[in-house]
């Protein structure tokens, strides 16, 4: 007698609803504790990411993860059934993070020159965070980790991802911004270019830049392996594409982070994701859809992000049917839909259609022109792109 015996394979991703619509919040309140009726707003969501911003005047703009970290328990104290994510930097080092400042600006921080991406003048950096904010602390600076150099690596995964993966209020890891592990010596921020990676300028001689691509893929694995292994996913914000569509120099082949990351439990994530970015882009037309539709295929799980507009004038906000309509052709397993106008509480409203409950897709997308449809159990998805009108 033939007995086959089996054993489910445990997963660190969250249980997933099919009947309901996956909407996910990322917001950020940095000058206040989230209030009761936040809370409750905030459990109508099927995941819960706190931004870098979130409590930074209460933390005086230090150690800002420590404050997520008591807020994410909060939320899932409040509602255990959601997903609770908090924020760390990955291609740049954050000044705000209590693991980071001292290499910068420590007693031995001389030591630590070549774990960040240099310039001629000194080390690549970007004030983004004070720019976003309109305020400037000291801290509130970025440099480009070189994850070219091992020693770098080893400390991102022992000193920032390591105290995330034993915490005990959260879900997981929201990894910002993977592709300037890798892209910086290209896009040269503020012009400066990089002087400390051998062959790599991002110009003229790039025969060293896949050092930083390699890098960037192994702190992304074994940062996944770590998450994993305590029950944890990661989320990393814009890896890069299957395609190189953009034409960049540096490039990151999405299929080699996929398989670096083959049998593991981690998100992807479109930081900007409008449909018509999506869908129409005039740069690329339909590559972003297209890479998100192989995503689908390949079994990643994926977190799109849309920023909305509102009108200045009347405060309405716009139709937001485009957008999720896009969205739906690609939706698969562990996808979910972020919709805000910017990074804060206030940014995200309810939208009726995030009560659809549509069910399972009975199939793939198709397109006959510029015209994509796609059926549900419940629902049928059309997204014109031509006319960019969606039903």
């Amino acid at each position: 007698m033939l007995v086959l015996a089996a054993t489910l394979c445990a997963t660190s991703l969250p249980a997933y609803n099919w009947t309901r619509f996956p909407s996910a919040w990322f917001g950020a309140n940095k000058t206040h504790w989230e209030s009761d009726a936040q809370l409750a707003e905030i459990g109508r969501y099927s995941m819960a990411v706190l931004g870098w911003q979130h409590l930074d005047d209460v933390t005086n703009w230090t150690a800002v993860v420590y404050a997520q970290l008591a807020e994410a328990g909060r939320i899932k104290a409040a509602h255990p059934d959601v997903p609770v994510f908090v924020y760390c930097g990955f291609g740049w080092a954050m000044g705000l993070n209590a693991a980071v400042y001292p290499l910068m600006f420590g007693p031995d921080k001389d030591q630590y020159t070549d774990f960040f991406l240099q310039a001629a003048d000194g080390p690549e950096f970007t004030h983004t965070d004070c720019q976003q904010m309109g305020e400037n602390p000291p801290n509130c600076v970025g440099w480009f980790w070189n994850f070219g150099n091992a020693s770098a690596r080893d400390y991102f995964v022992d000193h920032l991802v390591g105290p995330l993966a034993a915490a005990g209020t959260i879900d997981g890891v929201f990894f910002d911004a993977v592709n300037y592990g890798y892209d910086i010596p290209e896009t040269r921020p503020w012009g400066r270019a990089v002087v400390s990676v051998p062959d790599c300028d991002g110009r003229l001689n790039v025969s060293g830049c896949d050092a930083l691509v390699a890098g960037t893929i192994d702190v992304a694995a074994r940062a996944t392996k770590l998450l994993n292994a305590n029950g944890k996913v990661p989320i990393f914000a814009n890896p890069g594409y299957y395609s190189n569509f953009y034409n960049r120099t540096i490039v990151l082949d999405e299929q080699r982070l996929v398989t670096a990351l083959d049998g593991l439990d981690w998100l992807n994530y479109y930081e900007s994701a409008r449909a018509e970015q999506l869908a129409a882009d005039p740069k690329v037309g339909d590559a972003l859809l297209r890479n998100m539709l192989r995503e689908g295929t390949a079994g990643v799980p994926v977190g799109v992000h849309a920023y909305y507009a509102r009108n200045a004038t009347t405060g309405v906000l716009e139709d937001v049917t485009p957008h999720v309509a896009a969205f739906l052709l690609a939706r698969e397993e562990h996808w979910y839909y972020f919709g805000s106008t910017g990074w804060f509480d206030a940014s995200y409203e309810w939208s009726d259609l995030y009560d659809l409950e549509c069910g399972r897709p009975k199939g793939a997308a198709t397109s006959v022109g510029a015209v994509w449809s796609r059926e549900y159990d419940h629902c049928q998805v059309h997204l014109d792109c031509s006319a960019a009108v969606a039903a």
